[in-house]
């Protein structure tokens, strides 16, 4: 992930218009380094001329005056002892600002940036030498990563001095992926007040809006978000219908015998899918007839008290 973010971005860097800029940093680095250069050099030429002129005075001195000698001779020698630190200090300077070798890496971008994108994308380039065409370019990166944050920042310094952020996304997990939004989430919980699972799922696709698999939402889907997140279905059912089980120990019988019921049409009863329960709506004519039934017929009586099935024949 982030190997290919920086490959990305040294892919880009070396387009024609880049290069450009890339050229000038480093001349401008040739610059700098010219004048770094020019200041050693004067650091040398200073330290040669005051051994030079230590010499003259240690060579003009009469040698009958030892102690005079003696001590334009140390200082001879220390003079001489400087100006092999200075050039020491000099070379060290050189190396580790590795300045004598800006010109080379100036020539080896240049022929590189002509065909990177063929070269860094062909199978036989190893990863050395990638590695290799990133020391041309970058000095070094820093990552960052926020707590909390699914991203990385990576602070890339380029040789010659430039710098530049990258923010990299951090791909989630499978179970982030499949996770519903909570905007969706919440839009659920809010029609799941008034409307069935069937017409959550009709007004979502109607918006164009798609599962987070990319799939229109079915209402089996949307029964699964509810389950998920506690969402309870939608009380549809009105004040005057009762449930299976209230009309069962309305009249004292067994919820097999109000499905019996149900099944020959002898009460109205009405459910919103395959999968809902039943609503009964009684009038005062239906009661009547049904607590009758119930009183009297011995069949419901012996079918109460076995709480088995009623199967077949009129009740």
């Amino acid at each position: 992930m982030l190997d290919e973010a920086i490959s990305s971005r040294v892919v880009e860097v070396l387009q024609p218009a880049e290069m450009k800029i890339a050229v000038h940093a480093f001349e401008e680095l040739e610059r700098r380094r010219s004048a770094m250069d020019r200041q050693w050099q004067l650091k040398i030429e200073r330290a040669d001329y005051e051994a030079q002129l230590a010499q003259r005075r240690y060579e003009e001195v009469d040698p009958s005056n030892r102690l005079v000698a003696s001590t334009l001779e140390s200082r001879w020698n220390d003079a001489l002892v400087n100006v092999e630190e200075v050039r020491s200090q000099f070379d060290v300077h050189q190396k580790k600002e590795g300045l004598s070798e800006i010109a080379q890496r100036k020539s080896e971008i240049l022929s590189l940036g002509k065909d990177l994108p063929r070269l860094w994308r062909s199978k036989r380039i190893q990863a050395k030498d990638r590695k290799r065409i990133l020391r041309l370019l970058v000095k070094d990166i820093t990552i960052k990563k926020e707590e909390g944050e699914k991203k990385v920042h990576l602070q890339i310094r380029w040789q010659g001095g430039a710098t530049e952020e990258i923010v990299v996304e951090i791909p989630r997990n499978a179970a982030e992926r499949w996770r519903h939004s909570p905007e969706l989430v919440e839009r659920v919980r809010e029609m799941a007040k008034t409307l069935r699972d069937e017409e959550i799922a009709t007004t979502l696709n109607q918006e164009g809006l798609k599962s987070n698999k990319g799939n229109a939402y079915t209402a089996s889907g949307i029964a699964w978000i509810r389950y998920k997140h506690s969402i309870s279905a939608p009380d549809l059912k009105r004040r005057d219908e009762l449930t299976v089980k209230k009309v069962a120990d309305k009249f004292n019988v067994s919820t097999n015998v109000v499905y019996y019921w149900i099944e020959r049409k002898m009460i109205k009863a009405r459910k919103l899918n395959s999968g809902s329960p039943w609503w009964i709506t009684l009038d005062e004519r239906t009661e009547q007839e049904l607590r009758r039934r119930s009183e009297t017929s011995p069949r419901i009586t012996k079918k109460r008290a076995s709480q088995r099935h009623i199967a077949g024949g009129a009740v």
